[in-house]
């Protein structure tokens, strides 16, 4: 037999567990929806930073696709649209600025380094013949014609072209205003220009 003070002493357990058990279920789930929201804003975020940087690697592309690359012929400090065909919003007008390429180092090309060499049949007889592409002539003082062909002289394809390659780095700077959101993207690139314009912007 249960004694009657044991059941009164009883009285109000079982809600004050039901309390704290719906205590501890409510901070669970006020945890749950913020990190729910802060998940939303890390994503939020990198979407920015991404959109950011695809933006910038679209203007490194149409500058270095420009025939006014050099540093000597263009200055791309002035604010750019995003994209181009795309309608500018708050959202999606990105403010991108291009300063003039940097180039960092340029080497004059060796005449050997612009002909291509064959073997071919004289008289019977195997012989190393050299040919400059098309392309490379101007680098040869020369702007005409399907290619030269010319006599091998070793000597002479140690003599410096007409032409340098050199070595160019652009950078990308892109900031979206009324988010924070900003981006730089640095690239290098490599390619031959006239020596004489090499020497002016590369010293």
């Amino acid at each position: 037999m249960i004694h009657p003070q044991a059941l009164t002493r009883q009285k109000g357990a079982v809600l004050f567990v039901g309390l704290i058990m719906l205590i501890l279920i409510t901070l669970l789930a006020v945890s749950a929806i913020r990190l729910a929201n802060t998940n939303l804003l890390v994503v939020g975020n990198e979407q920015f930073q991404k959109e950011a940087e695809d933006a910038a690697n679209y203007h490194l592309d149409l500058a270095l696709n420009s025939n006014s690359f050099t540093a000597i012929n263009v200055d791309r400090t002035e604010t750019l649209p995003a994209f181009s065909g795309v309608t500018a919003t708050e959202a999606t007008n990105y403010a991108i600025k291009i300063p003039p390429p940097k180039c960092n180092r340029y080497r004059y090309l060796k005449k050997g380094e612009l002909v291509e060499k064959s073997m071919v049949l004289v008289d019977g007889e195997l012989k190393e013949e050299a040919r400059v592409p098309t392309d490379n002539l101007p680098c040869f003082g020369s702007a005409s014609g399907s290619g030269l062909t010319i006599v091998v002289d070793n000597a002479s394809f140690n003599d410096n072209s007409l032409c340098a390659t050199s070595l160019w780095e652009m950078t990308a700077e892109v900031q979206l205003p009324g988010t924070g959101t900003k981006a730089q993207v640095m690239q290098g690139v490599e390619m031959r220009i006239d020596y004489a314009e090499a020497k002016d912007a590369c010293e």
